[in-house]
């Protein structure tokens, strides 16, 4: 039984897992990273599960040796509107290795991600103590 409390510990802290992995790649890609100016070419919009509006930004913009590529950037949001009209200039980062993985400098990080995260974490652990503590009092 400890086992399976561990388990499902574990499953309880995969959310926090990936939202850390997805950070440090944007820190690494913000230090590692080329920085260039880059247009936006055009905004997509489309409509996701329950009704959520998503954006994709699609931009262009110069890589070394390569001349121009054209990349897109999804986000959602009203204050990430502000940063892309079309015809603008963004600055961006861009992976040496895969240029066409881009992230505006100025785009935000989500923190209420991670905390949503972090809570996840700590109420599965919590549940886990109790059904340890509650299979124990059942065989005793």
């Amino acid at each position: 039984m400890l086992v399976l409390c561990i388990g499902i510990a574990l499953l309880g802290f995969l959310p926090l897992a990936i939202v850390l992995w997805k950070r440090k790649r944007v820190r690494k890609l913000f230090k590692t990273g080329e920085l260039v100016k880059g247009e936006v070419m055009e905004i997509n919009e489309f409509v996701g599960f329950k009704g959520t509006v998503y954006y994709k930004a699609i931009i262009r913009y110069p890589v070394a040796g390569q001349g121009m590529l054209q990349s897109g950037y999804s986000f959602t949001g009203t204050r990430l509107q502000t940063l892309f009209a079309k015809g603008q200039h963004v600055s961006l980062f861009y992976d040496k290795e895969k240029p066409q993985k881009i992230i505006p400098k100025d785009a935000p990080q989500n923190k209420v991600l991670l905390v949503f995260t972090i809570i996840i974490a700590i109420v599965y652990c919590i549940l886990c103590f109790f059904l340890y503590d509650f299979i124990n009092n059942q065989g005793a």
